[in-house]
């Protein structure tokens, strides 16, 4: 496996590419790891930390060929320049809030990321529950979160992020027509993107009510719309908020229950 770090350094194609470099080290501390071309930035980022890398730390790809989603089947399409895409991982105590969950908490931060570029109106970024982040009712990013558990409790999280800068090349293997963020006056390279986001990654990881900030953002709040159960399953109901964990309340059939997983 070949990594580049500092990836400014032996003659480092990012840097032909972009002419721009970042700081070796992320806010946590972790270290910043690229590669051009990858399967898997979750798959990277689980070789840095069985290696002994820092939490913190972030493996960072230009491409990747098979990025996961949440469910079987489901692939994250990364094309060169025109997403971002990287795993960063951290110790759950890096989550202020250690209760709440941690995808919404990413999601968060890519909403306090976006809200700062300061995007036209109609363009505010909202929260889809679970893990993935809507500008004007159509998906820019998409969040998984995953959790190594060892014999001693709960590891590190990562969390797998991929963000739609520009308009990917072809709309095939997206179930919908996807958003991105030059669509709204916003063009920036991913190294760009990159250093402004894991700022706001931090700020929302210290955020004392990731809850009440999540629902403030949470798309449809308040709507009737439609979600999809894991054994595949649709329904229509009412987005009512978010409980402590992070659950989904969701009104149907003239009843209140509080979701764990669908989309």
């Amino acid at each position: 496996m070949s990594w580049q770090f500092p990836y400014w350094t032996k003659k480092s194609s990012l840097r032909k590419l972009e002419n721009k470099s970042l700081s070796m080290t992320t806010p946590w501390g972790g270290r910043l790891f690229y590669r051009e071309t990858t399967g898997s930035t979750m798959d990277d980022a689980q070789v840095l930390e069985d290696r002994g890398e820092p939490d913190g730390s972030v493996a960072w790809a230009g491409e990747q060929s098979s990025g996961r989603g949440r469910f079987p089947g489901r692939i994250w399409h990364g094309q060169r320049e025109r997403s971002l895409l990287f795993t960063v991982f951290w110790s759950p105590a890096r989550f202020r809030v250690s209760t709440f969950a941690p995808s919404l908490v990413v999601g968060l931060g890519l909403c306090l990321w976006l809200e700062n570029l300061g995007l036209p109106a109609g363009s505010i970024p909202s929260l889809k529950w679970p893990n993935d982040l809507y500008l004007a009712g159509r998906k820019a990013a998409g969040i998984l979160v995953r959790q190594r558990w060892t014999a001693s409790g709960p590891g590190a999280i990562h969390a797998g992020i991929g963000i739609n800068l520009q308009p990917p090349s072809s709309d095939e293997g997206f179930r919908t027509s996807p958003a991105s963020l030059a669509e709204f006056g916003r063009m920036m390279t991913p190294s760009q993107a990159l250093e402004g986001l894991l700022p706001a990654l931090a700020v929302a990881l210290d955020h004392p009510d990731p809850r009440s900030a999540c629902e403030a953002r949470l798309w449809c709040l308040g709507q009737e719309t439609e979600l999809t159960l894991p054994e595949g399953t649709t329904v229509r109901g009412t987005v009512r908020g978010l409980d402590e964990a992070g659950r989904l309340f969701w009104e149907g059939s003239g009843t209140i229950e509080a979701l764990s997983s669908g989309e």
